[in-house]
């Protein structure tokens, strides 16, 4: 179960009101680290990429037989998590790999209504990392849920990161989501275990959390403390995706360029896209400052 009990809880702070008020946006973010925009996108839009992860799933026999396939319920006794499970099989492997090779999963961190709302928030041209993320949380495994943690201790480049988080599928108080700490990305950069342990947080720490809505949208910086809710469901996997987000000129780290997990390379992952889409490679047009880290512990 994630370590922090989260005990002062209360839900996040709608922003639709600063949409279109760059001053405010950015006054809110500074406040406090994370920007929430209830049915920002359409559900329409997402349902497909939904769709289409669950059918990679099921491909790769993780659904149960008989059930309609956009429920999203596990097989009986299967159990995955790509992070624990280290190391990873390489069935598991193919599995995100066809994830990954998505064109919807890739194309939805470029959607322009967010592209215009992070411009709007960074004032300046704006670098979507292509190194995107889909998270598969099966139930039954609380001790592997997201434990508190920053995101620029993985992510690195610059702290001034943003992180868009978009669930597939409504996510109810069982599917549990994600929740952050309110403002505490003023802390400055912490030390990750210490987070993680939860040491650094206590019963005063003000969770923001509340079940989620497809088409939602939650930004947040990369200091901002944040973690994973168990998803205490019987059967039922919880998907959503991550992107980031920085100002071109800042620096940014070479792995970010590169699919999540390294487990393929973009040949692979584009193998069967458009030769000319333009979303290919996009990165390499750009004049990016790109610093090479030592390996992510």
């Amino acid at each position: 179960m994630a370590r922090s009990m989260m005990r002062n809880i209360k839900p996040f702070i709608d922003c639709n009101d600063v949409l279109g008020d760059q001053d405010r946006l950015q006054a809110r973010a500074g406040e406090n680290g994370y920007l929430y925009f209830p049915g920002l996108l359409s559900a329409d839009e997402l349902l497909p990429l939904r769709r289409e992860v669950l059918q990679v799933a099921n491909r790769h026999d993780l659904l149960r037989e008989g059930v309609d396939l956009d429920k999203g319920i596990r097989k009986e006794g299967v159990y995955i998590d790509l992070e624990y499970d280290k190391p990873t099989p390489p069935s598991l492997q193919r599995f995100y790999n066809d994830i990954l090779s998505l064109h919807t999963l890739n194309a939805l961190p470029h959607h322009p209504t967010v592209m215009g709302l992070v411009e709007s928030l960074l004032a300046e041209p704006t670098f979507v990392h292509p190194r995107h993320i889909c998270h598969i949380l099966f139930p039954g495994r609380a001790e592997h849920t997201t434990e508190p943690h920053q995101d620029f201790p993985a992510v690195r480049g610059t702290e001034d990161t943003w992180t868009m988080w978009t669930p597939l599928g409504d996510i109810n108080s069982d599917l549990g989501g994600v929740a952050v700490a309110c403002g505490s990305h003023r802390r400055g950069n912490l030390d990750t275990k210490l987070v993680a342990s939860g040491q650094l947080l206590d019963d005063e720490t003000l969770w923001h959390w509340n079940p989620f809505k497809c088409g939602d949208v939650l930004m947040f910086h990369s200091l901002i403390i944040h973690q994973g809710r168990d998803n205490v469901t019987a059967d039922t996997i919880r998907l959503s995706t991550s992107a980031r987000y920085q100002a071109i000129r800042e620096p940014v780290d070479a792995a970010a360029l590169r699919p999540h997990w390294g487990w393929a390379d973009w040949e692979e992952l584009y193998a069967d896209w458009d030769q000319d889409d333009p979303l290919k490679y996009y990165w390499k047009s750009l004049d990016l400052n790109v610093l090479t880290y030592p390996p992510h512990q």
